[in-house]
């Protein structure tokens, strides 16, 4: 692969991680607002019984670790493009970079 083919991969992996970034914010940002509603009117019993709370507590947990993760990559300077064009997985990375799995 070319430098500049490199040079334009890691920019849109880039673009896709800072994409993801505010996405994965947004969603922390709804699923801790809900949280709030939910300690706000439900009762400690309710919400230890509560399936909802539980999903929107592990959700926001999960959000915060993939924070960690993306922004950490992007703080490297992602080096993704070294895995995924690497000559033993060039058919991997082909259907991955046309949306297709094999």
């Amino acid at each position: 692969m070319k430098a500049t083919d490199k040079m334009k991969m890691e920019a849109r992996i880039k673009q896709k991680i800072r994409t993801l970034i505010g996405s994965v914010t947004h969603t922390q940002n709804v699923a801790d607002q809900m949280l709030v509603l939910l300690k706000s009117n439900l009762t400690e019993d309710e919400q230890n019984e509560s399936d909802v709370f539980r999903v929107t507590e592990c959700l926001s947990c999960a959000c915060e670790e993939a924070l960690q993760v993306l922004f950490e990559e992007l703080k490297r300077g992602t080096r993704l493009h070294e895995i995924l064009t690497q000559k033993n997985q060039s058919t991997s990375f082909n259907a991955f970079n046309h949306g297709t799995e094999k």
